[in-house]
């Protein structure tokens, strides 16, 4: 599980991520381009906001950690298949379902089977991880014919085997700034 699960580290993900915008661009398709150097980011800042919420008020919410990787994968690894099934032709939902969902399930799994994350953690990662490949396919409405999002996906194959197994210690510097939050913000959210 721990070969499957390293997929999805930022390690793996943060230079995969810029290969594929990269790739959008260099193929010419600047809305794609773009529509990922939003949906991405985005993606990842949502899921550090809960992460620092969750963990920095621990106490008053239960221990509660979403999956960082599960999210993370979803809209990178998702993200790049619905933008391929959109491609092909396939519609919007089923290209959001598909392409996120498999990843979502893969790496979900992974997690839990590793006792990294609970369900409910797990789900929590995938649903905001979906919703930015939603985000994607809005932005980027449809790839223009011509588009050959093979090459991207070769580049990005080999970014992910050169970068697989590496790990970034994001955990720990999240639990360290969450640290900081001021105890009135962990009092309203568990109030909420």
């Amino acid at each position: 599980m721990h070969f499957i699960t390293d997929f999805a580290d930022l390690a793996v993900l943060l230079p995969l991520a810029v290969c594929i915008g990269g790739g959008l661009a260099w193929q010419g398709w600047r809305r794609g381009a773009v529509a990922w150097a939003v949906a991405v980011p985005a993606t990842l800042a949502a899921m550090l906001v809960l992460k620092l919420m969750f963990v920095g008020c621990a106490e008053a919410l239960g221990g509660f950690s979403p999956s960082g990787h599960t999210a993370a994968a979803t809209v990178i690894y998702g993200g790049l298949a619905a933008l391929w099934l959109r491609r092909q032709g396939a519609q919007v939902l089923v290209s959001l379902a598909l392409g996120s969902g498999a990843v979502a399930v893969l790496i979900g799994a992974s997690r839990l089977l590793l006792n990294m994350h609970s369900l409910a953690e797990v789900a929590v990662g995938a649903a905001v991880g979906t919703a930015g490949v939603a985000l994607l396919l809005r932005l980027a409405v449809l790839p223009p014919q011509g588009l050959r999002l093979g090459r991207v996906a070769i580049a990005a194959l080999v970014v992910m085997l050169v970068l697989h197994g590496l790990r970034l210690p994001v955990e720990p510097n999240i639990k360290a700034v969450a640290g900081w939050l001021p105890t009135q913000v962990c009092k309203m959210v568990a109030q909420r």
